[in-house]
């Protein structure tokens, strides 16, 4: 794709969306590295590496090199974004690119410009940091730079960012240790002690996916379990309902339910009162669950909605930053930091 001039990258826990000006989304791939355990080499990356993910030798291991909002392994999101980079602008570029980069809210200052270096040396002319919950309320339509109280709560695979936008700043915002990896180890958790199986965190997320359930669902869903019995040590499946999934996931919503009451009433009464007229604003792919919306606008009081193509929110977010920088000129896209759209660092 040569002639890419400006890009964006939303480098979640889960899925890493790149998109280009003008031409929106470009790539999206799975978080997922495989790799040699004695070289280190990489064997694979993304959608092919995830395949994977529980069936290789004991050579080769696959795992997410994010977990929870950080970086566990740098070498492994060097590697990945290197792999991934060249796919969108190829090995030799006739110019190199500007880069919006999402990224986690709180991470280190040291992660951060590790991050930018690797980048630079994957072929990006600069790098400009975007906080994922900016990214994110832009792409799911919320009018932030308005002085007016705006919420937005971005689920993503490891962790929550809540945040409370006003005249284009953060006003208050905060990240949870709550995320789509906390429902699936609940999933897991849940089966291990009441049907005596042990399952893989892929099957725990196509349970989520498939019959996830934060309240009782119109008709009750069955899915079949496939994992090893902790009694016979044995291969065994079990049918599982969408109502056992309400029982598996209800600790981590009503921690979910808990940190958001805190977080409003730690919010300014004009803005507090804004959002009960406007509303909450639910984006990430983790906000997918089935009845999530409606058991937060129950436990809260406030009507909630779920964001167009939740999980692609910081994406759209960052195209329409890409795309129409003057109309966001006076949105912080760092918290507590003004950075500027139309300069390269």
């Amino acid at each position: 794709m040569f002639g890419v001039d400006e890009l964006g990258m939303d480098l979640g826990t889960s899925m890493l969306h790149i998109v280009v000006r003008g031409k929106g989304l470009v790539l999206s791939e799975p978080s997922y590295v495989a790799y040699d355990r004695q070289t280190r080499d990489v064997i694979a990356v993304g959608e092919e590496a995830q395949r994977m993910y529980g069936r290789t030798p004991a050579g080769l291991i696959v795992e997410r090199p994010l977990r929870e909002g950080r970086i566990r392994s740098f070498d492994l999101v060097s590697k990945m974004l290197r792999y991934l980079m060249r796919k969108v602008i190829g090995k030799r570029a006739a110019f190199r690119p500007r880069l919006l980069l999402a990224l986690p809210g709180g991470m280190a200052p040291s992660e951060r410009q590790t991050l930018v270096d690797v980048l630079v040396d994957a072929g990006v002319r600069s790098v400009v940091p975007v906080d994922e919950s900016v990214a994110s309320a832009i792409g799911g339509g919320l009018r932030i730079d308005q002085p007016y109280g705006r919420m937005n709560i971005d689920i993503g695979g490891g962790r929550t960012n809540v945040s409370v936008f006003s005249m284009g700043h953060q006003i208050v915002w905060d990240i949870l240790d709550n995320g789509g990896d906390q429902f699936d180890d609940a999933i897991v958790d849940y089966l291990r002690k009441k049907h005596n199986l042990l399952i893989g965190a892929r099957t725990a997320e196509e349970l989520k996916i498939n019959i996830g359930s934060a309240r009782m669902r119109g008709a009750k869903l069955e899915m079949d379990a496939c994992g090893r019995s902790l009694v016979s040590g044995l291969p065994r499946a079990v049918s599982v309902s969408s109502e056992e999934m309400i029982e598996a996931l209800a600790e981590p919503l009503r921690a979910l339910v808990n940190d958001l009451h805190r977080i409003i009433e730690r919010t300014p009464p004009e803005l507090a009162s804004d959002i009960f007229d406007e509303g909450i604003t639910l984006s990430g792919g983790g906000a997918q669950l089935f009845g999530l919306g409606e058991v937060l606008t129950d436990q809260l009081k406030i009507q909630t909605k779920l964001a167009d193509e939740p999980a692609l929110c910081v994406a759209h977010g960052l195209s329409a930053l890409i795309d129409d920088a003057e109309r966001y000129e006076n949105v912080d896209l760092i918290s507590g930091r003004r950075s500027d759209l139309g300069q390269d660092d």
